[in-house]
């Protein structure tokens, strides 16, 4: 796209980033992971998440492919995302989905056998966000492209969990059961940080 730009300055690129998809209907690699029974995660990280509504994608191409509104710009790149961010562990308590905590290389081997048994793809690329996570900055979206999401992240998430139905267990149910894991005294005298997120 770079050198296409260069090349043809007189025409518009404009390259969308998006952060990870969600909404009722959404069929994505990570709404395929949310939707499982349990959740693997990688021991020691709870990554922070982004997310940008179905809606607001199909809102943001629109925009990107029009001519731009007064004062506004649709040539570019932009991270296209929604405000805020969400914890994996959040997201699972809001899920009402127990965590499977893994070292590294067992949630490799598991996703590997849950890619091979056809659950939901779990690339490499999936292994990291859910080690690392992935937010953006989404300034330029706003001043220079001038869009504005709906839904921030959070919202995005309650709506993709709306239309998913409850998990295995109550959230209030899954937030007490870490929360009582989280008192638990650790060798040495101290106790596991807690975190209350729901």
């Amino acid at each position: 796209m770079r050198g296409f730009a260069r090349r043809r300055p007189d025409v518009a690129v404009c390259v969308l980033r998006f952060a990870n998809i969600l909404g009722p209907a959404a069929d994505s690699p990570l709404a395929s992971y949310f939707s499982l029974p349990v959740l693997p995660t990688v021991f020691g990280y709870d990554p922070r998440l982004q997310f940008v509504h179905e809606d607001d994608v199909i809102e943001v191409l629109r925009i990107g492919s029009h001519e731009p509104r007064r004062a506004t710009l649709n040539s570019g790149t932009f991270n296209i995302a929604g405000d805020g961010v969400l914890l994996l562990s959040q997201c699972a308590r809001r899920l009402g989905r127990p965590t499977v905590p893994l070292l590294l290389h067992a949630v490799t081997w598991a996703g590997s056998l849950v890619r091979t048994l056809g659950m939901t793809d779990f690339s490499p690329e999936q292994i990291r966000l859910l080690t690392h996570g992935r937010v953006v900055a989404t300034d330029q979206m706003r001043e220079t492209l001038g869009f504005t999401p709906k839904y921030s992240t959070a919202e995005t998430f309650t709506d993709f969990v709306r239309g998913r139905g409850p998990g295995l267990l109550p959230p209030e149910t899954v937030a007490r059961a870490v929360d009582r894991i989280a008192a638990l005294p650790v060798p040495g005298g101290s106790h596991l940080p807690t975190q209350s997120a729901n």
